[in-house]
């Protein structure tokens, strides 16, 4: 009887499955879980397949598969489930989610070809007059080419105006016909040359011999016989194996000299398959594991007993709560988090299981590797979206092969093909980017949930400062006062904590000190673990400092510190969350602020790396220079500086606002000695993040400047100051989370200070030292934070409280956009016990984005799963549930 499948396309076009044909000579090797390509009306495309079963009449409508794009199934039935989840939760099309756990580039993408349909009849003769009309052009370029891609043909009519059109009258009279085909994907297996010696090592030092000789006697060819005894001489180094690349680049070689070796029966040559590994050039040094603090012994007692009781699936049941495999690890900074997250590495590792540790910066990922490699050499593999396609489907081949048992990276790591998953580790898990940007809008922490609960796997969450739903999950004073739970997930969080920052083990402080020149006189050492408190935090009132007089960007006391810290020769962080030189550029006569054509967001001020004059530019005495520029920072749209108001023609143009930029020049001013590091989005764009990292750590620079991407995860023992230049930015934005958003930041760049052998302090410059999320982070208070947010939290019935449903409706029309988000809502209203429940509709707090209006609603509910049920949400709307933002 014939077999049917059910395929889930990767394309966003086809959100259900289809059903598809598997012809007889697939039959076999078709499985749930494999990649086919199959046919979507006029062209291909590829999806996985979901189900097999036995076909119903009538089959004759049924398309065939065209065939696998992979033997081995690329999702296994724990993925595959995993994938069904995610669709159901987030209101996300299946092949999408699919998508997700399928390296970018290996699955082929469809393409347009074009061809004659009969090349006697249609072919003009090939005289100059051929090219006289686009019709004739068109003929002639597929008469000579042959069939060729729509892209090809684009690119050989890029002269030619209106070409689509004659195409189409071609296609019209049946000149010309349209098919499909896959172009092949964009990451394959890469094989290259490789060299193996042949002879032993007597034979070789009679074959050098003979070589010496023949240069002698024929002096036109020493050169040429000089490379290929070298090639000898780097094979017989190496083991006798080399690839022919390596040996071109130490030698000198050239292939004809390869293959004259190889015509001698010196070396054998062959076509061998090399992975491309992004881990290669990563310097590290192995290292063993050092011993624990007290604080750290009882946290891994816990997680080791997790470890060894967590083998139960989802269908099974689960373990009590004293030996819940799900942890929370709250740790302050430099308290040693990391050393227990290799130790559950290490566990499940000696079990012949696998190990994902997420981080939630791509910047933070080079570290995090290095760190792992040190510990498990060979075992690491990384991955993220900033890898090439080749490495990322060589990396993922090796996971799925079981080569590379230990996954590190940002969230898209979480869905490694590992055959079998023991540990998940979160690190920093509060961090808002583990909630997916783009459809499908998953949220790690929930996904990384169910995936431990399909695979049995022990679950760590890891942070200094832990988000409010995962604090109220492990909060078991509330759950057995009030019967409440936190709307993350059903389950419960065993809260383990590391409340003291670790300096370092007394045998390894000697070797510190003397490596880095440094005298440590903080704490006397008694015990086999130095601890260090964390860093003096000082409000500083920017209020106070104008009413003193001071305009500048930097308080008394800051100024005073850094140049402290610059003369000791340590290290100093400066922290702005904000990017750029200038936030907002108005013209003072007329007040007009230039704005983004496409999100109607004021444009940021951009200068050159060189330029250091804003200062008199801003009062107008100086022409802003031709390579600064107006950016925006939703959708990068760039423009040029005006020299005068594009609204009242005035030359008067002011630049308000500081951002990262500003800071770097406003230092080179202050401190033209000091060397100074940038890392924010815009500096990473010329350089990575381990390139300008690695600066910083060898001591190449003195100051480092950046936005949240240094408050997160780095160790950086020399840094003795870290300067917030103003804790407001994003503190009163319409955002339930604000403030929660602020605290981290703070806390956490806080804790960049003082990690290693010498104190540090914090300055936080402020002109709202009241704000209780700025009071809470300059005492490094995560607790009493967490006690009085969540009392704001419930009573306005707001996560982590009730889960909540972001519908975002846009259009180009502002009117449109919000008649279509009123219809929605009228649907939604009924679905919720409330109508209070659904909150709007409402214009967003960016209104525009990419010159679409937008309107948005938010629904509370404690399911978003029957919120969504059967409703019919109109193409082109963004459903978000569980938002990270809600502007």
């Amino acid at each position: 009887m014939p077999l049917t499948a059910q395929v889930a396309l990767f394309s966003q076009a086809i959100d259900k499955p289809l059903t598809y044909l598997i012809p007889e000579n697939l039959a076999v090797q078709v499985k749930a879980g494999c990649a086919v390509s199959v046919p979507l009306q006029n062209r291909l495309t590829s999806g996985v397949v979901l189900s097999i079963s036995d076909a119903q009449s009538p089959i004759s409508k049924l398309k065939s598969l065209i065939s696998l794009l992979d033997e081995t199934p690329v999702l296994n039935s724990t993925r595959l489930a995993l994938a069904q989840w995610i669709a159901a939760e987030y209101c996300a099309p299946l092949g999408r989610c699919c998508a997700l756990m399928v390296p970018p580039g290996f699955t082929p993408k469809s393409s347009v070809v074009y061809s004659l349909a009969d090349d006697k009849a249609s072919a003009p003769t090939m005289m100059n007059s051929m090219f006289a009309t686009t019709r004739l052009r068109i003929i002639a370029a597929l008469q000579i080419r042959g069939a060729v891609t729509e892209k090809k043909l684009k690119l050989l009519l890029k002269d030619t105006k209106d070409w689509q059109s004659d195409l189409n009258k071609l296609l019209n009279e049946g000149v010309v016909i349209k098919s499909s085909t896959l172009q092949p994907p964009i990451a394959q297996a890469r094989k290259t040359t490789l060299a193996q010696l042949l002879i032993s090592e007597a034979t070789l030092d009679i074959v050098q011999n003979n070589l010496r000789e023949d240069a002698a006697k024929q002096p036109r060819r020493a050169q040429a016989i000089q490379r290929r005894m070298a090639v000898l001489d780097y094979l017989q180094a190496r083991n006798g194996l080399a690839w022919a690349d390596w040996i071109f680049a130490e030698t000198g070689a050239n292939r004809p000299d390869l293959q004259w070796l190889a015509e001698q029966d010196y070396v054998l040559l062959g076509d061998a398959e090399r992975w491309r590994d992004p881990l290669a050039d990563i310097d590290y040094v192995v290292k063993t594991a050092p011993p624990l603090t007290e604080d750290q012994e009882r946290a891994w007692e816990a997680i080791r007993k997790g470890l060894v009781v967590g083998d139960w699936g989802l269908a099974q049941s689960p373990i009590t709560n004293h030996q819940s495999p799900y942890f929370l690890l709250r740790g302050v900074t430099g308290s040693g988090k990391t050393e227990i997250y290799m130790r559950a590495v290490d566990a499940v590792l000696q079990q012949g299981k696998g190990a994902i540790v997420l981080v939630p910066e791509i910047s933070l990922t080079p570290q995090t590797a290095r760190r792992f490699l040190e510990r498990f050499p060979g075992k690491v593999a990384l991955i993220h979206s900033k890898l090439k396609p080749g490495e990322r489907f060589d990396t993922w081949r090796r996971i799925r092969s079981g080569e590379l048992p230990l996954v590190i990276g940002a969230r898209s790591a979480l869905f490694a093909p590992l055959p079998s998953v023991g540990v998940i580790v979160l690190d920093e898990e509060h961090d808002p980017s583990y909630k997916q940007g783009q459809a499908p809008y998953y949220d790690t922490r929930r996904v990384a949930m169910r995936y431990a609960e399909q695979t049995g796997a022990t679950l760590i969450f890891g942070s200094a400062t832990p988000s409010l739903e995962v604090m109220e999950m492990a909060n078991d004073e509330r759950r057995a006062t009030s019967g409440t739970r936190s709307t993350l997930d059903t389950r419960h969080l065993t809260f383990l904590e590391l409340p003291n920052r670790v300096r370092g083990h007394v045998n390894r402080i000697a070797d510190q000190q003397a490596r880095l020149g440094i005298h440590a006189t903080h704490i006397p050492e008694t015990q086999a673990v130095a601890y260090q408190p964390l860093p003096d935090v000082h409000l500083i009132d920017m209020r106070a400092e104008l009413r003193g007089g001071n305009t500048g960007m930097f308080s008394g006391a800051l100024h005073i510190a850094l140049a402290e810290t610059l003369q000791r020769g340590e290290q100093a962080i400066l922290f702005l969350n904000r990017r750029g030189s200038a936030s907002c550029v108005v013209c003072r006569d007329c007040g007009h602020a230039l704005r983004c054509p496409n999100d109607d967001t004021p444009l940021t001020l951009h200068v050159s790396s060189d330029q250091r004059a804003l200062g008199n530019e801003q009062k107008g005495s100086k022409p802003m220079a031709q390579s600064s520029k107006l950016k925006c920072h939703q959708c990068n749209h760039t423009e040029p500086v005006p020299a005068i108001c594009p609204a009242c023609r005035s030359p008067r143009i002011r630049f308000i606002g500081i951002g990262t930029q500003k800071v770097e020049q406003v230092i080179a001013e202050q401190f033209p000695k000091a060397r100074v590091v940038r890392w924010d989005k815009d500096a990473s764009l010329s350089a990575s993040a381990d390139q300008m990292l690695q600066r910083f750590v060898n001591r190449q620079a003195d100051v480092l400047i950046g936005t949240q991407m240094i408050a997160k995860g780095l160790d950086l023992p020399l840094v003795t100051l870290v300067g917030v230049i103003l804790a407001d930015v994003g503190l009163f934005l319409p955002d339930f989370r604000a403030s929660e958003r602020v605290f981290n930041l703070l806390e956490q760049v806080a804790g960049r200070a003082g990690r290693g052998l010498l104190p540090g302090k914090v300055f936080v410059q402020t002109y709202n030292p009241d704000a209780p999320a700025i009071q809470f982070a300059s005492k490094h208070n995560v607790k009493g934070f967490v006690k009085y947010e969540l009392a704001q939290r419930k009573q306005l019935d707001l996560p982590p409280f009730t889960r909540l449903v972001r519908f975002e409706v846009t259009h180009t029309s502002n009117d449109e956009a919000r008649l279509q988000a009123e219809a929605l809502a009228r649907q939604l209203r009924p679905r919720v016990p409330q109508r209070t429940d659904v909150i709007g509709p409402a214009q967003a707090y960016f209104a525009r984005k990419n010159k679409q209006f937008r309107w948005q609603i938010l629904v509370r509910t404690q399911s978003p799963a029957t919120l969504l049920k059967n409703l019919d949400v109109p193409r082109g709307v963004i459903v978000d549930v569980d938002p990270v933002s809600v502007l």
